[in-house]
């Protein structure tokens, strides 16, 4: 008995610390205001779990540690706002992606390989001029700008080229991506021909491409014509689909060839950070945007706030009342989706094969890989899973903090710091760190708001902005010195 208590002290202080915290919350806040903290801390808590859950899927599982998980948490969020506000940008770029990715794959399907490996650079140069040529004159800026529009039409000088233009360019890259892949393969192990019937996927992509061009404009109005609620499941399926995307081919193109070398790894994903802020100031400009609300969660009204789930269900008010206090209903919507994705990665980690490979993978990598297993792909899919969640995380962050450019920096931070007091690798321990984390900001800015008044103080004592922010990283220092590896976490 004493040594078990000895092996788990750190996480018996913890608990003995957050019931004492407990019993002296409740006698220094209402029940109403009290709540109010609660429901807040778990808020930001499920923001922060659909970031630091994939950082500690990929950290488990490839000892990678990501840097731009909070830039693709801000890139999600600017895909998921543009395709709500005006979807014009995404339906006049994504076809140029699709035709570049088409002619990529159909060159691991042609026999380029056999080609002699001096092709290779003149092969590239190719690619390039060929790329530049297609994109030539293509202006993205006013594009851009139609993500302004929100819910409606955009000026007639910011409408798409014409359609014979654009699927020219289309078909352009097409060709790139077929030039860079077949330099890609020539004398590499990636010249591997598939199965014929990989060939659906290039011809398929290269035709989704090119339907979409001549359908911009309809696809565009009928985009628009949905309801605000529409819109906005379809902003948190294409930003996070976008985000997985981004994902995987950051895995594929970057990471995978320095995973013998962690040092490089650590510099290309905090490259990543800066490129990445960088072309969203490019392409949106460096101010900020607020995404407005769905219909489910914007009403107003006598009826409002409405008493309960069950009455919000009916009228859909803005706020829902807890405890006599009025609390937003969108807050409401994002703790149910932290809640849906931890119960939803917990069944897959439990009862699906990718995850017994996954669970696997984290305890004995190496094992994983004598039994046959193709462990690339299954790093590249955890390395999407993870990008996906942090940007689904950046769609449903932008609704109620905004966006901008320094978005995902915030986020990576606070990131860091729950994984590490849940334990690197921990799913459990993942979860635990960001309730942890979301909770101390959120009692953090009380205490900022209205100070703390203990028995023997005759005036409330007052504290700086900064201890907010700075709550967390004690409660991290806390925690590595009872726990080093964390709550959650195994020694090495």
């Amino acid at each position: 008995m004493i040594e078990w208590i000895q092996r788990r002290r750190g996480l018996i202080a913890g608990i003995v610390a957050a019931i004492l915290f407990a019993v002296w919350a409740s006698s220094q806040y209402e029940p109403r205001v009290l709540a109010s903290i609660l429901l807040s801390g778990l808020t930001l808590g499920a923001l922060y779990f659909l970031v630091t859950s994939g950082l500690s899927l990929i950290f488990g599982l490839m000892d990678v540690l990501n840097f731009a998980h909070g830039t693709l948490f801000m890139i999600g969020a600017y895909i998921g706002f543009t395709l709500y506000a005006n979807p014009r940008l995404l339906l006049n770029t994504l076809p140029f992606v699709l035709a570049f990715v088409a002619g990529w794959l159909l060159a691991r399907w042609l026999p380029f390989s056999s080609l002699p490996a001096g092709h290779r650079r003149p092969l590239w140069v190719v690619a390039v001029l060929v790329g530049v040529f297609a994109v030539w004159g293509f202006e993205l800026a006013p594009l851009a700008t139609t993500a302004l529009s929100s819910g409606g039409r955009v000026p007639t000088e910011q409408a798409q080229a014409p359609v014979g233009i654009f699927i020219a360019r289309t078909l352009g890259l097409a060709i790139t991506g077929l030039i860079a892949g077949a330099a890609f393969v020539i004398g590499s192990e990636h010249a591997r021909r598939p199965a014929n019937r990989d060939l659906a996927w290039p011809l398929g992509l290269l035709a989704l491409a090119l339907i979409i061009a001549p359908l911009r404009l309809s696809a565009e109005g009928w985009i628009l014509a949905l309801d605000s609620n529409t819109r906005f499941l379809l902003a948190l399926v294409a930003g996070a689909g976008g985000g997985a995307a981004l994902g995987g081919l950051m895995e594929w193109s970057l990471i995978r060839p320095l995973y013998s070398r962690p040092i490089y790894q650590v510099l290309v994903t905090l490259g990543l950070v800066f490129v990445g802020t960088e072309l969203v100031k490019g392409i949106w400009g460096p101010g900020g945007y607020f995404m407005e609300l769905p219909a489910w969660f914007s009403r107003r009204g006598p009826s409002c706030p409405s008493p309960n789930l069950i009455a919000w269900l009916q009228d859909n008010c803005a706020s829902i009342d807890v405890l006599g206090r009025p609390f937003p209903s969108y807050r409401i919507f994002i703790i149910a989706l932290g809640i849906a994705m931890f119960i939803g990665i917990a069944v897959l980690l439990r009862y699906t094969r990718l995850g017994m490979i996954i669970r696997a993978g984290v305890q004995d990598g190496e094992m994983v890989q004598a039994l046959g297993i193709n462990v690339r792909r299954v790093f590249t899919l955890v390395f999407a899973l993870g990008a996906g969640l942090a940007a689904l995380g950046g769609v449903a962050a932008a609704p109620f903090l905004g966006i901008s450019p320094g978005l995902g920096q915030e986020f990576q931070l606070q990131a860091f710091i729950a994984v590490v007091i849940g334990g690197m690798g921990s799913f459990t321990g993942a979860a635990m760190g960001a309730l942890l984390v979301g909770l101390a900001r959120a009692f953090g800015d009380q205490m900022v708001l209205t100070g703390i008044q203990l028995p023997w103080m005759s005036e409330a004592m007052t504290f700086s902005p900064s201890i907010a922010r700075a709550s967390t990283v004690l409660i991290m220092a806390l925690v590595l010195l009872l726990r080093p590896a964390g709550l959650f976490g195994k020694k090495e």
